[in-house]
């Protein structure tokens, strides 16, 4: 590569390309900790906000219109990750670290392996968020504890690691090294599948039935209002792991269902107990 890259979080310009909720919630978090940060979004009244609010020190319409820079992240839905990938890669000769953070990894880490040589790429997943999007619910803060999958290549290089962990230090939460197929597996399970199943019981409620509405049934449907825009892609590029993970609740399911409808209650007690348990278990690794 012609151009050397520097070694530290605090030397590089960092590109977010998408300032949502996501990605602008990450330009918050990086404010101060890196040497200039730039923001790309299609939206003109996003780029207005951004500026106006001093989310990024500049931004863009198009990736193609912006300065040189030392680490792209991909802060978009990960359909249009996709598509910015093979974008890129015509597009910028520059070197550059090229990081994203979609929801899924199988689909984006194969396509990174198709980036030119000047592209040091490594996948990224943050666990955190929120069911409103855009610029007007960012916070740093989202950051904040939260479990960040990283993802390498077998080309990602041992400076794109250590890039990807300082930025991740730097935000506030912890780093998880996973392969691809493990993330994507445990993701369907613990985010997917909630979702989908938020929105099983939402849909299965009639509204003559809600005026006595509580927390609990609030806690368990919030997952229903994410936006398709982010989830339609994420149910798409994880389709045979969801779906595993629905077979596994559905077999749950019908053995609650047998106990309660041939009332054998003590077998219904000892799964309800078996599943108070398991929650302690998972809670405490987790």
């Amino acid at each position: 590569m012609s151009r050397q890259l520097p070694l530290s979080l605090s030397n590089c310009r960092v590109l977010i390309v998408g300032l949502g909720l996501m990605g602008a919630s990450l330009a918050l978090a990086l404010r101060g900790k890196c040497k200039a940060l730039y923001g790309v979004d299609q939206d003109e009244d996003t780029c207005r906000l951004a500026l106006m609010h001093e989310v990024v020190d500049a931004v863009w319409q198009d990736a193609t219109q912006t300065r040189t820079v030392d680490l792209i992240v991909l802060a978009v839905p990960v359909g249009q990750i996709l598509r910015l990938l093979e974008r890129i890669n015509q597009t910028i000769q520059t070197p550059a670290v090229v990081m994203d953070i979609g929801s899924t990894k199988t689909a984006i880490c194969k396509a990174m392996e198709g980036l030119a040589a000047n592209f040091d790429p490594i996948g990224g997943h943050p666990m955190c968020g929120k069911e409103t999007l855009g610029i007007q619910s960012a916070e740093a803060a989202i950051y904040q504890g939260a479990p960040f999958a990283l993802v390498p290549l077998e080309r990602t290089s041992p400076y794109a690691k250590s890039l990807a962990e300082q930025l991740v230090t730097a935000i506030g939460s912890h780093i998880v090294w996973l392969d691809a197929e493990t993330h994507d597996r445990m993701v369907a399970a613990v985010s997917h599948l909630p979702y989908l199943l938020a929105s099983a019981l939402t849909l299965g409620t009639p509204l003559e039935l809600t005026s006595l509405i509580g927390p609990g049934f609030r806690s368990s449907t919030r997952l229903a209002a994410t936006p398709t825009t982010m989830m339609l892609d994420v149910l798409k590029t994880n389709r045979a792991f969801i779906l595993e993970a629905i077979e596994r609740v559905e077999e749950q399911l019908t053995q609650l269902k047998t106990s309660l409808a041939n009332e054998e209650y003590d077998d219904l007690n000892r799964q309800l107990n078996t599943a108070a348990e398991h929650l302690q278990k998972i809670l405490q690794k987790g």
